[in-house]
């Protein structure tokens, strides 16, 4: 038998032609740029993203009705007397 090959520093090698091989293939992959999403993907989200903006800016409408907050200066008592009531429901007689 020929003393100058040596099996196991053969298998041994290719491992590491191997690891190396995998390492490098596997950092190519990961820089490369990603799959966009399907157009049908990109609609949806989209559109529920207008739809989340338009709720969002609705409830930021100032209404005329809205209770005060606490940044909101108090009425005093002579001007809350002189303000109209909420008128209260007709009581239906039978």
């Amino acid at each position: 038998m020929d003393e100058s090959f040596s099996p196991t520093i053969f298998l041994y090698g290719m491992a590491l032609v191997l690891a190396v091989g995998k390492a490098f293939t596997l950092t190519i992959w990961r820089t490369l740029p990603k799959p966009r999403p399907g157009l049908r993907q990109e609609m949806v989200q989209a559109w529920e993203n207008r739809r989340l903006r338009k709720q969002a800016v609705a409830s930021q409408v100032q209404h005329p009705g809205k209770e005060p907050t606490a940044g909101e200066p108090l009425k005093s008592p002579e001007a809350a007397e002189r303000e109209p009531h909420a008128p209260m429901p007709a009581s239906i007689d039978r």
